[in-house]
Formats: C-alpha cells, sequence, structure tokens
C-alpha cells in the first residue's frame, strides 16, 4: 500500500502542465494564421489578398473588438477563415488574441 501512495505525487506531476509544456501560440501563428494574416497582421500573407486576410494590425479595428468575439471566431472560423476548435482549446484562443494579435495593432493609436 505504501507503494502506491509514493507513486500519486509522481503521477499528479507527470500529468500537470508545465510553463515548459505552454503551447508557443507565436509558433501557431506562424503555422496557421501568417499564410493570410501576414507576419505582421496586415492581412498581406501569401493568400491574404486571395482570401481576403483581415488586417489585425489596425488599431483601429483592433480597438473595437471584444477578444471574447476574437476567440470565438479563431475557434469556430470567420469567411474564408477555417475554425481552430480542433487545434485550439478556448484558453488557448484567448491567450492567441491577447498576447499575439493584440501587440500586432498596439503600435498603432485606434
Amino acid at each position: 500500500m505504501g507503494i502506491r501512495f509514493a507513486a500519486l505525487p509522481l503521477l499528479v506531476a507527470l500529468s500537470a502542465p508545465s510553463a515548459a509544456q505552454a503551447r508557443d501560440l507565436r509558433e501557431f501563428y506562424r503555422e496557421r494564421c501568417l499564410v493570410c494574416h501576414g507576419v505582421d497582421g496586415t492581412g498581406r500573407g501569401p493568400n491574404g489578398a486571395r482570401l481576403g486576410g483581415r488586417n489585425l494590425a489596425d488599431g483601429r479595428w483592433f480597438a473595437r473588438q471584444e477578444d471574447a468575439a476574437l476567440a470565438v471566431s479563431i475557434l469556430k472560423g470567420r469567411g474564408a477563415m477555417p475554425g481552430f476548435g480542433r487545434q485550439l482549446s478556448e484558453g488557448e484562443a484567448r491567450r492567441l488574441v491577447a498576447d499575439v494579435l493584440r501587440p500586432l495593432a498596439a503600435h498603432k493609436k485606434p
């Protein structure tokens, strides 16, 4: 019985996500979003003009957006953009908005 209890902390430690295991959402943007939205978020990615990639660096547009609504668009898709609900959790979608997308527009005044 002592062996089972000794193994419990190890199982908990192995199953808990660490900072190193946290998903790199900047890398997700580079892999999935850059093709339309571009490196700088201007919508000038290789497929951006053809598919109508939104200019995420437009500070005025971004200032009017709610993070929760943007996260829903990321998860469910919008227009030509596919949904990424199978690749991202709701929390990851919100972090993508806050940590990756908002900084793209931060340099422009609304």
